[in-house]
């Protein structure tokens, strides 16, 4: 690789406000560096030193960062890039019992028995928690509400947590917009029936189990509000998701 990003390293968690020194090695090809937020933003750019380089940026917002750095030849051609992701949290405490609606507290999302095992902190940031807000206003609460109590088994995943749990960089759990939901009065394909034909929704998703007892079903209130409804079941080389065209 001809240029590389040494610091800091991939997935790991930076406060926002702090000044964070950025490093790397570049090939004797390339003379310059420029330094991305998620492949647009341009954090700063310099020139490779005797085979190294370095940027210090500071956010001032919390969230998923994909950092880009990239490498070009004295033509100002680009000759290769690196990345890595990062984590920006807030260093502000955040109160866990706060009611995000009527029936539904962020201490309900942010439990989990694999970051208590892994001793990760997994404490949203405010704009996560304003995710979480929406999914539980836009579906969860007007579920709750025709249907009866739900158990959320998997709610939000801080960076940490999601590598954890093998979740996707791009899962709506690890932004606060998805939870896996069990309904307690009623069956799971029930629930994913109602907000099928009550609510706006981004993913219904129902998982494992039978198609008419899924194990959990996966709500997503993401902005796409792509309206998709899938099943997950296993297959050979890990999780196969199918289109359910007509859900009744």
């Amino acid at each position: 690789m001809s240029i590389t990003i040494t610091s800091p390293n991939n997935n790991q968690e930076m406060a926002v406000g702090d000044e964070i020194p950025f490093t790397g090695t570049a090939h004797d090809s390339i003379t310059k560096v420029e330094l991305f937020a998620d492949d647009r933003w341009l954090l700063g750019q310099t020139n490779a030193n005797n085979g190294n380089w370095s940027i210090s940026y500071k956010f001032n917002s919390g969230g998923t960062r994909r950092i880009v750095a990239k490498g070009f030849s004295a033509s100002n051609q680009l000759v290769d890039t690196n990345d890595i992701w990062l984590s920006l949290q807030s260093s502000s405490v955040v109160d866990l019992n706060m009611s995000l609606t009527t029936n539904f507290q962020l201490k309900e999302f942010v439990v989990s028995s694999t970051a208590d095992r892994l001793e990760i902190d997994n404490t949203p940031i405010p704009g996560e928690i304003k995710n979480l807000r929406t999914l539980c206003k836009q579906i969860l609460q007007p579920a709750r509400d025709a249907l009866g109590p739900l158990k959320i088994t998997s709610g939000f995943r801080s960076a940490a947590l999601n590598i954890a749990v093998g979740g996707s960089p791009t899962s709506a759990h690890r932004k606060g917009f998805a939870a896996d939901i069990v309904p307690v009065n009623v069956g799971t394909k029930e629930l994913a029936v109602w907000v099928k034909n009550n609510r706006e929704f981004d993913q219904i998703i129902l998982e494992f189990g039978t198609l008419d007892n899924p194990n959990w079903i996966h709500l997503s209130a993401e902005p796409r509000n792509r309206k998709e409804v899938l099943r997950a079941t296993s297959g050979r080389n890990g999780t196969v998701y199918t289109s359910i065209s007509n859900l009744t």
